[in-house]
């Protein structure tokens, strides 16, 4: 073999997965490409510390990390989590809790799991970088697949959550089961849904999707079965001995519904409760609210089910599409509200709006609003459960206004994305060019 064929050989290596879109690009732009998308993560990282804490004066939530360390010392001490102790998180989340424990332990300081759990979460990150990279090949081209990576990478709000909690673990897991999907890896897909369930439940909402995808080439009949091969025995591993011991422990794969708990007053939910109850003086509660969400969620999901089945072919844009409103619906309609979501559905979003400037401009204001959200106004407009001010106070109304704002970006975000082409998209266009 001759010396550049060999080089050739070297350069395709890691690119073999790919398969046939393997043979449609230049592998060389693709390592540039990707070089530049880490160096841009990395740096959108360090600059959203420095812009935290030096020149917006906020912080940096340290909370959950803390959560994390302290349920680790629990499992140092051989305590079992939900049978010696009750944990409101699935099982996988140990993993990086117990590696970023090692370093903690052989250094005798906290701070070392804190920084630890921070690198291992940065990571992540970047898998989930390098997927949407990748998705973009496979759905777009070389050009709108840098774009979509540039974006996620310089996704600042996203970046803030990504370096003080773990969703950026399960965000992986959801998006390594997106990647396999639509280069037809059917079962490292399923595998990988699976491990984002053990993780924050929330990725199990891509598998029915995931199934009526792949059954347009194969069949209904045969997709469930080779999730059920998948699904079973992770569920005897990791399920099923926590249910035997204490049946109770199955509470914690529930938690993400937001059962028990009171509305979140950043969540959309108490930000329509608001305008009924406080200013329309609709003799209302926050609860009703809620179930009348939650009925819409579920009829969302039904239709967005109905629209994966019934369909003769699905495109893998519009694949995307429905896992983007699929999650999305999930924030959105639920009580319980935290800002990290934001994460869950941010590389779907950046995967969409790639190459086009109004929708990354928007996307980009997006990201302005949930910066501001947490950690700028948090703990000084309002807290988990209520707005700081009192009812009928200017801060008051500003804190409604904002999270109204904040919400009607995000729906037009959504609704401009999944109809590129028709309505209000498309008039506004006429409109833009004249015709």
């Amino acid at each position: 073999m001759k010396p550049s064929e060999r080089g050739r050989e070297k350069i395709s290596e890691p690119f073999t997965f790919l398969g046939e879109t393997f043979d449609t690009i230049d592998k060389r732009t693709v390592k540039r490409h990707l070089f530049y998308l880490v160096l841009a993560s990395l740096m959108v990282k360090v600059l959203v510390l420095f812009a935290t804490t030096a020149v917006f004066r906020s912080f940096v939530d340290l909370f959950d990390l803390q959560y994390y360390l302290q349920n680790a010392l629990l499992l140092a001490q051989g305590k079992v989590p939900y049978l010696s102790y009750s944990f409101e998180y699935p099982v996988l989340i140990f993993i990086p809790i117990v590696i970023a424990l090692i370093p903690a332990l052989a250094t005798q300081n906290g701070m070392a799991f804190v920084y630890s759990f921070q690198l291992l979460m940065v990571l992540c990150d970047i898998g989930t970088l390098l997927c949407v990279y990748f998705i973009g090949l496979k759905v777009w081209n070389e050009k709108t697949a840098w774009y979509a990576g540039l974006i996620y990478a310089t996704a600042f709000s996203a970046s803030y959550f990504v370096l003080t909690k773990y969703d950026a673990f399960p965000t992986l897991l959801l998006m390594g089961a997106v990647l396999f999907t639509v280069y037809d890896r059917r079962i490292r897909g399923y595998i990988s849904a699976t491990l984002g369930f053990f993780t924050k439940i929330y990725p199990a909402i891509a598998f029915p999707f995931m199934i009526f995808y792949h059954a347009k080439t194969t069949s209904l009949r045969q997709e469930i079965i080779s999730t059920i091969k998948v699904v079973v025995p992770f569920f005897l591993v990791l399920l099923l001995p926590f249910l035997i011991l204490r049946p109770a422990s199955v509470g914690t794969y529930l938690v993400a519904t937001g059962s028990g708990r009171d509305v979140y007053a950043n969540s959309a939910t108490y930000t329509i409760y608001a305008y009924l109850h406080d200013i329309l003086h609709f003799g209302i509660s926050a609860e009703n609210v809620s179930l009348f969400m939650y009925a819409l969620l579920g009829i969302t999901l039904l239709f967005l089910l109905y629209l994966a089945y019934a369909r003769t072919k699905t495109k893998p844009q519009t694949f995307l599409k429905i896992i983007l409103c699929a999650v999305f619906s999930l924030v959105f309609f639920s009580k319980l509200h935290s800002p990290q979501y934001i994460l869950w559905f941010t590389p779907f979003l950046c995967l969409l709006v790639a190459g086009d400037p109004g929708k990354m401009m928007l996307f980009y204001i997006t990201q302005i609003f949930g910066y501001i959200e947490f950690p700028l106004i948090f703990g000084s407009y309002y807290i988990n459960l209520n707005y700081v001010h009192p009812v009928g106070e200017a801060g008051w109304y500003m804190t409604l206004f904002f999270f109204t704002l904040k919400y009607l970006a995000l729906v037009a975000l959504i609704f401009i994305i999944i109809r590129p082409e028709e309505g209000i998209g498309k008039k506004m266009r006429e409109i833009i060019s004249g015709t």
